[in-house]
């Protein structure tokens, strides 16, 4: 099917209105208040981070107000047909007619070039918008035609059709290319425009977009951060101190002591704390060895009752190997008791290495 287009058909495409610059601000806003608080998770001591968090959640929450009132506006204007404007209703009207078998070549010298030179002539008439010419051809039998003409309104087709030579005219003065009784008009009324409409976006959409997938990685890492165990050290942190080593503080359960090695600092006057963890009553008696007599004054320790604790002071002897035990249950409950030059003394408590 050929078509001939008149210059009306150049149609100016309809474009949508950029997005705000506050989608540019929002994703901004966003990225940085992400990041912020990455930062912020790491190293929770920093001075810096809390007021950039602030800041960034509190330009996030601007930019967030500032699009939906900048869109609320605009939906009042485009309410008021600045923006979204109603297809204005046109009337057209649509000759159709069959070109006699063999006569195609004298009608496009002929009937065909007159349609299409009356373009230039209608142009000037008020009210008129558009002209086209369809034509199919066919190798054998009429080939058929339509000739489209719009206007704005009715009263301009109708002041066309009384006043000025029509498209019918035209055709009556061609009675050799033209089929006779193939002519039909139509007068038709159109109110949706059918013509190719093109839309151009702003580059504000793809920023936003891609602002929108940075956003949830950024999200997504300070949530991991935010939640992640506090007990282990990152680079900037504070390492966990190691728990305290009380070699003087013995506890037993039934029937055991949780230590099978106790060291001391010889000579010196040391005090040991029994915790009875257990349900039996139990004691702790420090000996010159297996089996032997007590270490010195005071190395007996009362028997307890579960529940309780009790101390045990004496002064150690010379540096050596001795025995410790329980007087209750002697055969699972006893270990080494070791003096050494600089073991601890007293309490014990002096002798616990801070963590480095």
């Amino acid at each position: 099917m050929d078509h001939q287009p008149s210059d009306h058909d150049q149609h100016e495409p309809s474009r949508l209105p950029d997005l705000s610059s506050w989608s540019l601000a929002l994703g901004l806003a966003a990225l940085v208040l992400g990041a912020a608080l990455i930062f912020w998770t790491q190293d929770h001591g920093n001075d810096f981070a809390p007021p950039l968090v602030v800041a960034a959640a509190a330009a996030t929450a601007v930019a967030i107000i500032g699009w939906a009132m900048e869109d609320s506006g605009m939906r009042r204007r485009a309410g008021a047909s600045n923006l979204i404007r109603p297809v204005s209703t046109r009337f057209t009207q649509v000759v159709t007619f069959a070109i006699a078998e063999g006569q195609l070549a004298a009608a496009r010298e002929g009937v065909l070039q007159r349609l299409e030179a009356s373009d230039s002539g209608l142009r000037g008439l008020n009210g008129f918008q558009d002209l086209r010419i369809t034509l199919s051809p066919t190798e054998s039998g009429p080939s058929q035609a339509l000739v489209e003409t719009t206007w704005s309104d009715r009263e301009r087709l109708a002041s066309y059709e009384e006043t000025r030579k029509t498209v019918l005219d035209l055709l009556a003065g061609h009675p050799d290319e033209v089929v006779p009784g193939s002519v039909q008009v139509f007068d038709m009324e159109v109110v949706r425009d059918t013509k190719e409409v093109s839309f151009h976006f702003g580059t504000g959409a793809a920023f936003t977009m891609i602002s929108a997938l940075l956003l949830g990685g950024f999200m997504f890492g300070a949530g991991l951060s935010l939640f992640q165990d506090d007990g282990g050290s990152g680079a900037g942190g504070e390492a966990t101190a190691a728990p305290v080593e009380q070699p003087f503080r013995v506890t037993a359960t039934d029937n055991k002591f949780d230590k099978r090695v106790i060291t001391a600092g010889p000579n010196a006057e040391i005090t040991i704390t029994l915790v009875n963890r257990g349900a039996a009553k139990h004691n702790i008696h420090f000996t010159d060895k297996a089996g032997g007599a007590t270490l010195a004054d005071g190395a007996q320790g009362a028997i307890i009752d579960g529940g309780t604790e009790t101390t045990v002071t004496f002064t150690t002897p010379a540096a050596g190997e001795y025995y410790f035990l329980c007087d209750l249950h002697p055969a699972d409950m006893n270990g080494t008791f070791t003096v050494v030059e600089g073991g601890p003394t007293g309490t014990g408590e002096a002798a616990a290495a801070p963590a480095s």
